[in-house]
């Protein structure tokens, strides 16, 4: 018997979930924490959940408070409140971004014109920036382009860099969040990145292939490095969710990166989320790759690299911080990756936490970027192994000197 395509018979399941919900926790526990560590405001995120009724409503909802918060900004603006303004702007760009996002379909209308309210309203946060944010596209793969957006560290000389990979269900505006950034208060520049697949990619139809995140990525590298203020011995790598897996490939690709971390695990099989968990993976990933096609998608899926052998490539120090209770990869794939691992190594591994991990968002994120900023500095001993278990109740800083 053929597989049902994409398990549309389970959509009213999801949109029962929905309706009796107060929020999206129940369907990515955790997410709350983690939207409003990246700068979504509480009111922003009531004001959708109170309209949504099922998946489908769930873009209009983003899209109808985007509206309002772009008014608002455009009446701080007017009134000379330009800080006020710029800070509205980045929350109107935030709710524009999640809108098109829950859209995989090109050249919908709806979505364009989302897309379209996304940049215009982060090209606002970039203008009252003072300088401090940049956006650039770089052609890789022939006529193709890559695109990011440059956070840069205060004061002068060159300083380490961290380039941002997304996950599948972000893009290059979602991190970091410009009020609360923890990369350039330590001194770190940051530049975060829409790849083949994602963002402004997706908008300009440049689509994810078998080896084309790498490509991008080292195009990226390569104009950061030309830069008058960025240090290209202390080039860091840092993903979230399926960018942990990017990632990966990205360093072991381009021996400039010197340190990776990855972010809500995902390192194992694509058997969890492509046929365990809830069908819009697969449906966003599909739309991604530039499929519409399941059965060309899977064979797709089946040719794109086993992450535990491009382990082997990565020499330079990795951290993987993830939750025991991810839907979308196991603890047990998580040692399989880490064993094959060329470098130094170490994970931290959160009781009772699930994917998105947004219940610790506000102790992991400024920790990550220690541990980036040390790595990137000093550098880690050959050989070394640390694997940090933080049981319910305990926080990290329990286990420093464990």
């Amino acid at each position: 018997m053929p597989k049902p395509q994409l398990r549309a018979e389970q959509g009213w399941i999801f949109d029962n979930f929905l309706m009796l919900s107060d929020n999206e926790d129940v369907l990515h526990p955790g997410i709350m924490g983690a939207r409003l560590e990246r700068g979504f405001k509480m009111e922003d995120l009531k004001a959708v959940y109170s309209k949504v009724s099922g998946r489908r409503s769930f873009p209009k909802a983003w899209a109808k408070r985007a509206a309002v918060l772009e008014t608002m900004a455009l009446s701080a603006e007017k009134a000379g409140r330009n800080v006020t303004a710029q800070m509205l702007f980045h929350r109107a760009a935030l709710c524009f971004g999640r809108a098109q996002h829950l859209i995989p379909i090109h050249k919908n209308p709806m979505k364009e014109e989302w897309y379209r309210g996304l940049y215009r309203n982060y090209d606002k946060v970039i203008e009252y920036s003072s300088g401090a944010i940049e956006k650039k596209s770089i052609a890789f793969d022939g006529d193709k382009k890559t695109h990011c957006l440059f956070h840069k560290a205060p004061g002068g000389g060159k300083k380490p860099t961290v380039l941002y990979i997304p996950g599948m269900d972000q893009n290059k505006e979602d991190v970091p969040n410009p009020w609360n950034n923890d990369y350039t208060i330590r001194g770190m520049n940051i530049c975060s990145m829409d790849g083949p697949g994602q963002g402004e990619c997706n908008f300009n139809g440049v689509w994810q292939t078998e080896d084309n995140y790498q490509k991008a990525a080292s195009k990226i590298i390569d104009w950061l490095v030309t830069r008058d203020d960025v240090d290209p011995e202390k080039i860091g790598i840092m993903g979230m969710s399926m960018g942990s897996r990017w990632g990966v490939i990205c360093g072991a690709h381009d021996p400039r990166v010197k340190a990776v971390i990855g972010q809500m695990a995902n390192v194992g099989t694509f058997d969890m989320i492509f046929e365990q968990a809830q069908p819009n993976f697969k449906r966003i990933f599909m739309y991604m790759a530039g499929y519409t096609d399941e059965a060309k998608f899977d064979e797709f899926v089946a040719r794109l690299a086993y992450l535990p052998d491009v382990a082997k490539g990565l020499k330079v120090p990795h951290l993987l911080v993830a939750g025991d209770m991810d839907e979308l990869c196991s603890p047990e794939d998580i040692a399989r990756f880490r064993a094959g691992l060329g470098g130094p190594s170490e994970l931290w591994l959160y009781e009772g936490v699930f994917h998105p991990m947004g219940e610790v968002a506000g102790q992991i994120y400024p920790a990550m970027a220690d541990w980036m900023l040390t790595t990137l500095n000093e550098g880690r001993a050959k050989g070394y192994k640390r694997d940090v278990y933080v049981a319910e109740g305990t926080t990290l800083a329990d286990h420093e000197h464990g």
